[in-house]
């Protein structure tokens, strides 16, 4: 009798279960099919296919993702400006469609776009569209001859302007460096002000039409000359015709009558666009970003004529009040900024720089430089303006990002954050130093400790045209010492890549590349002699091309959405000829931008 009863439980408990096991699984089963339509479908032959087809599709490539969840993929595809998809050849058809755009790369490199975390557009374009360019020239018979031609080309002119002059043709039998003389322009331009701006952008070269219209003389006292600002003299005291850093400023109401015109200045940026995006730049940090400017390129997205991300810093010289600084870059960004153009981020010059004898060491010169035997260089500010300027605007959220060429100039910005720090609190602030030519070992453990970004110039990591001058300046040890780049990667310092364009004309990320790594010239002519600057300093291919992509997104806030290849992300990609990661390193500078890709939109093809 128990038996019977322990078996009908039993058939019972079965009779209940199975018919519950079953709606179970019925639904189950219809779940997965109902989120299988959503995303799938199948073609004639059986095939999954997926009903949301990318505009466009790259294929049968190597495509470096720099997601170290997926380092490579061999195809990726987007739709409406974001990636759809990164992953296999095979994975990749399901998106393609009718209207599809399906490029074959043939096992080329793609790679998130390149960005310029550091550079001053239009750059040459205003100078070579509606000045004197001077920046293929290298005598100074060739400047005075090319000064002397546009006189005659534009005689209406009410002032000569010009850019690109170099300082290495006036160094002296006792190898100090004045600069260029007035008389030299004045036998060429005397009755109208001639002012040409040096490469680096940190000296003019006048005549002295344009020292008479900004009143400086040999009376002209240097307490009437702004801080870290330099005139070159004469022995009797006289202006010789160049005026460095700050000093320029006593030129303002002279250098008014060149202002571009609104189109002028359209024109200048759409050339320069043109031109970065055919290097394969799809994002700049623009140095050049003041108020005036910003309205215009806001203008040049509305038409839709932007075809790269433009974040934007202010420029504030000593004596700017700090709180009408936060006031103009907090109305800029509430002006501007969009997913195009970004605004939040202020430039402050700490120092000058060394081929001017105005960048700030803590070691003297060399008497070379003909400034006496403890010329250390000058800071831009006073040290407590300059601390209360950077507090006040990190305590408004605002990103600092200095200039600092010597390791003084660099000490004094790390110590301006670091007491900014301490007033308002720690927060993600990425505050950036650029350039860095020199820093001592303990600061660059306080720059990886306090998350300071390092916006660093590739392109000046070889004996290149600064170096000679350098080494008269500083002395030979510290020269080849500038740059560690290394030193700086190990510790754990960001470093996010730049060219600081245009006093480095030729701004081709890939020449940074190549520099990166071999720490020589990237030029054919010049690879076979011994350019090198301190090969230990090297980096890897693979570090540097992080370095203009995921580094530079990071620096500028943007990398939820650039500098990696990620589903999600926007589509900004530049597709090369070659692996760069496969080739001598010494070539990687002559690999051809094929295409560059923007919003998932070729705006570039390469001939």
């Amino acid at each position: 009798m128990n038996s019977i009863s322990r078996n009908n439980k039993l058939i019972l408990l079965i009779l209940i279960l199975v018919p519950l096991l079953l709606i179970l699984s019925a639904c189950t089963q219809d779940a997965d099919v109902t989120d299988e339509k959503d995303t799938d479908i199948t073609d004639k032959k059986g095939i999954k296919v997926s009903d949301d087809k990318a505009s466009l599709v790259l294929k049968n490539g190597t495509v470096y993702t720099m997601e170290e969840d997926q380092p490579i993929a061999e195809a990726i595809a987007a739709k409406e400006g974001e990636i759809l998809f990164v992953g296999s050849n095979s994975d990749v058809e399901k998106y393609v469609g009718e209207d599809t755009e399906v490029i074959d790369l043939e096992g080329k490199m793609v790679s998130p776009g390149f960005m310029d975390g550091h550079t001053h557009p239009p750059g040459l374009w205003t100078t070579k569209l509606f000045a004197v360019d001077l920046s293929d020239l290298k005598s100074h018979e060739e400047y005075i001859e090319a000064v002397a031609d546009f006189r005659k080309k534009n005689s209406d002119a009410k002032i000569i302007t010009g850019m690109g002059w170099k300082n290495e043709p006036y160094e002296q039998a006792d190898g100090t460096n004045p600069g260029p003389k007035k008389e030299d322009l004045d036998e060429v331009v005397s009755d109208i002000p001639v002012i040409l701006s040096s490469i680096d952008g940190h000296s003019v070269w006048v005549n002295s039409k344009a020292l008479e219209m900004a009143g400086i003389s040999k009376d002209t006292k240097d307490s009437e000359i702004p801080k870290g600002g330099m005139i070159e003299r004469n022995p009797d005291g006289s202006p010789r015709g160049v005026l460095r850093e700050g000093a320029t400023g006593l030129l303002d109401n002279v250098q008014v009558l060149s202002n571009l015109t609104k189109e002028q200045y359209k024109e200048a940026f759409l050339e320069y666009q043109e031109e970065a995006n055919s290097f394969g730049i799809t994002g700049i940090m623009n140095m050049s970003g003041s108020t005036e400017n910003m309205s215009i390129l806001h203008e040049l997205e509305k038409e839709g004529k932007l075809t790269m991300r433009v974040a934007n810093a202010i420029k504030f010289e000593p004596g700017t009040d700090p709180d009408e600084a936060v006031k103009t870059v907090l109305d800029a960004h509430k002006k501007y900024n969009s997913d195009s153009l970004r605004v939040n981020t202020v430039k402050l010059f700490a120092d000058g720089v060394t081929e001017g004898k105005t960048a700030l060491f803590i070691k003297p010169y060399t008497e070379k430089a003909g400034m006496g035997h403890d010329h250390r260089g000058e800071a831009n500010w006073e040290v407590e303006a300059f601390k209360k300027m950077a507090s006040t605007l990190d305590k408004e959220g605002i990103q600092l990002h200095f200039h600092a060429i010597g390791d003084g100039a660099v000490n004094m910005s790390l110590n301006a954050i670091e007491q900014a720090t301490q007033a308002n609190g720690e927060r993600d602030s990425r505050h950036t130093i650029t350039h860095i030519s020199a820093i001592q070992d303990s600061d660059i453990t306080r720059m990886a400790e306090m998350n300071v970004v390092a916006s660093l110039q590739p392109f000046w990591f070889y004996k290149d045209q600064y170096y000679d001058l350098e080494k008269a300046m500083i002395g030979e040890d510290r020269a080849l010492a500038m740059y560690p780049a290394r030193k700086m990667w190990d510790a754990g310092v960001t470093i996010a890549s730049s060219s600081d364009y245009p006093p480095t004309p030729d701004y081709r990320p890939l020449n940074g590349i190549e520099i990166g790594v071999t720490r020589n010239s990237p030029y054919p002519e010049e690879q076979e002699t011994n350019m090198i600057r301190n090969e230990a300093y090297s980096l890897t291919v693979e570090e540097i091309l992080q370095s203009f992509t995921k580094n530079v997104a990071y620096q500028l806030f943007r990398e939820d959405d650039l500098g990696s290849l990620k589903v999600g992300k926007k589509a900004d990609m530049v597709v090369l000829e070659q692996d760069i990661t496969k080739i001598d390193s010494k070539n990687i500078s002559e690999t051809s931008v094929v295409n560059t890709i923007v919003d998932g939109k070729v705006i570039y093809k390469g001939k």
